[in-house]
This record gives structure tokens, sequence and C-alpha cells, in this order.
């Protein structure tokens, strides 16, 4: 019976050790987790773009925990996106201070305005923070502001110089410009640098508010001006409209019309589509939006449509996915989560050859310039057929 007694106390002593085995085990496997923070533009008119841009890095940060998480100094993270939308510049101040201090993320990327992206930044600078912009593409809101970076091409002078660059490559000579107003790059490029460019006029400099209905007035007078190319610039949702009264007056087919849209064929239905056809775009670094994808953009679009849908799959995705993987090798690199200063370091020094991933067509070398801005090729493509062609590609440096 004793025997009996001492073999049960033992199985009962060998089950308890197991278990508290299994439970040290466990709590010693439990995997540290590193946030970051989406100032996400997933409502208004920055929807559209900012809905795809969110959607490729919710992909990111799956890839990179399916293969382990981020490995910092020999022990893996597993990635965490906490998102939160965000509107107005206003808004988006209250939204990165609950960022920072309830959701405690101190890596922050974004899918919003240059406008917004300005407001920011002189707060920004006096965190303990980093953040990557990867959908305004305006240059001087990183300028000054040192933990602040953007991955999305350069809208200033690179922009600028593609622009010219194909006008003459098309034999162009005199150019209307129509834009939306508030957009402070194209205002320079229409207003300063493009009236210098030898062997080009500008013909007439016509602006909108955003959300304007009626360009019936200023589409006629440009059409008697009879332009060799038209450049638009703006929301796309406002360049439905604008394409639609171009060709009730005539006006298209006829000059070369060139948007500055950041539109792709996935945004749109297909009686918008035909409102596109013949015309050109040059606001977009996404070759996975075009007809002529490269293997990893394949992939990577493939992938969205199997998750997302192909619907709403925009010019901002390749460089929202970017940022995840960027963020990812920076900490790496730095062998911290939480030193900023570190990270900030380590994200000025990565090259395109340390994160292969990397699916935006960036210049080869260091990846940010001093201002801490990234300079991805900027694409021209043309609408056929519904889809978007390239016809020419540079960094406009």
């Amino acid at each position: 019976m004793r025997a009996r007694i001492k073999i049960l106390r033992g199985v009962q002593v060998l089950l308890t050790a197991t278990m508290l085995l299994a439970w040290a085990a466990a709590t010693s496997w439990a995997q540290p987790t590193v946030r970051i923070g989406e100032l996400a533009g997933l409502t208004g008119p920055i929807g559209v773009y900012g809905q795809n841009t969110h959607n490729a890095r919710v992909l990111a940060v799956e890839e990179i925990n399916t293969r382990g998480g981020v490995n910092v100094r020999g022990t893996r993270h597993k990635l965490e996106l906490v998102h939160l939308d965000v509107g107005n510049p206003k808004e988006a101040l209250n939204v990165f201070e609950r960022l920072l201090t309830i959701e405690k993320a101190s890596l922050i990327v974004d899918g919003l305005y240059s406008s917004v992206e300005y407001a920011l930044g002189p707060v920004i600078k006096t965190k303990n923070a980093v953040v990557v912009w990867s959908a305004g593409n305006d240059p001087a809101t990183t300028v000054g502001v040192p933990n602040a970076f953007r991955n999305n091409f350069d809208g200033g002078l690179p922009l600028m110089k593609v622009t010219e660059a194909f006008l003459k490559k098309m034999g162009v000579k005199r150019v209307a410009t129509y834009g939306q107003t508030g957009h402070a790059d194209f205002k320079r490029f229409v207003e300063e640098y493009l009236p210098k460019v030898p062997g080009i006029e500008v013909v007439a400099s016509e602006w909108h508010p955003f959300g304007e209905k009626d360009y019936f007035p200023v589409l006629t007078k440009i059409k008697g001006l009879k332009p060799d190319a038209v450049l638009v610039h703006g929301f796309y949702s406002d360049g439905i409209t604008m394409l639609k009264q171009a060709r009730e007056i005539n006006l298209l087919p006829g000059p070369l019309w060139l948007n500055q849209y950041g539109a792709s064929p996935h945004m749109m239905d297909e009686a918008s589509r035909k409102l596109f056809e013949g015309t050109y775009e040059n606001l977009f670094a996404s070759f996975a939006m075009t007809t002529e994808m490269p293997a990893k953009s394949k992939r990577f679009y493939d992938a969205y449509v199997k998750k997302f849908g192909e619907r709403g799959f925009g010019p901002w995705a390749e460089t929202g996915y970017d940022s995840i993987y960027l963020l990812a090798k920076a900490v790496e690199k730095a062998g911290t989560v939480d030193d900023i200063p570190k990270i900030i370091t380590a994200l000025s020094s990565l090259t395109v050859e340390d994160v292969p991933e990397l699916l935006a067509p960036y210049k080869p070398g260091r990846i940010f310039d001093a201002d801490r801005q990234a300079y991805p090729k900027i694409i021209v493509g043309q609408w056929k057929n519904s889809q978007l062609a390239p016809v020419m590609s540079d960094y406009g440096q």
C-alpha cells in the first residue's frame, strides 16, 4: 500500500514538474513585439490612395512575421501594425499624439497629404519617434525635421525634370497648365521652372479648387489657345470630371494631355477609365500598376489581389509596403527597438542593397539623402485599353 502511495505521489510530482516546465517554456518563448503606428488615410478624398497604402503594409507585416519577425541581436520580435484613421491636419496632430502616448508606438508610417506632413513637422521633431512618409511627395516636409523620412519620390525638382524631359521628347513647344490650388511644388513648376525652359512657352496657367464641377470656361479658353500639350495636376476624382468635359468640347482627343493625378486603372470603373484613354500620367513610381511589372512587383500584386482584391490598388502600394521593410531593417541594423537615435542613424545609412525586398525602383546606393528623401524612378505611362503602359522612367537627377 505504502509503495503504491509513493508511486502515486511520484507521478503527481512528475506531472506538476512537467506542467511547470511547460509553463516556463511557454513564458520564455513568448515573442516580444515591435509596434508600428500608422497615420492611415482611409477616409475622405485621400482614402482612395491611403487604403492601398495601408493594405500593402498589412501584407509586409504578415510576410515578416511569417519569417519569424525581425531579428534584434538574436531575439526575434513580431511586428504589430497599429493604425488610426486621419483626416485634416488638426486631427492628425491628435492622432499622432495618441499613437505615441496611448498606443506606445514610436515607429510611425503614413498615407497622407503633404499638407498634413507640413502640419506635423514641428511636432515630430520634438518627439522621441521616427516617421516614414510614403504618400505625399513634397520634399520640403522632411527638411529641418531630422526624424522624418520619405520613401516616396521627390515631387519637386526631380518631377519637374522628368516632366520637362517627357515634354521635349514629345516635341511639345506650347503648354497650358491647369492645376488644383494648394499644390506648392506644381505652382513653382508652372510659374517659375517651366517658363525658363528653352523652347517651351507656357500659354496659360490656370487653377481650380478641389471638387470643382464646371471646367468648361477654362477648358474652352485653353482650346482657343491651341497648345501642343495640356498639363493638369490634382486629385484624380476631379480629373474624371475635367476629362469628361474636355471630351465634350472636343479638346480631347487633341493636344498631348499629361495628368499628374497619381491615378491607377484599379481605382476607377470602366467608364472612368475610358475618359483617360490616350492621355499620359507621371505622378507615380509604381511599376506594379503598369503593364510591365518586374517579377517581384508581380508577386506582390498577385498577393495583394488575393487578399484584398484588385479594386483600389494604386500608386502608393509599393512605397507603403517598402516603408515596413525599411523600418524593420533599420531596427535590425540598430540592434534596438526603442533607441530612436540609433534607429534614425541606421535608417539614414540604409542602401538599396541592404533591403532586397524593396519594390519601388530606388536609385542604387544609399536610399535617403541628407534631407532624408528617397529617389525612386518617376514613371510616365500612357493609358491604353484601360491600362497604364510605361513609356519612359527616370530618377530626375
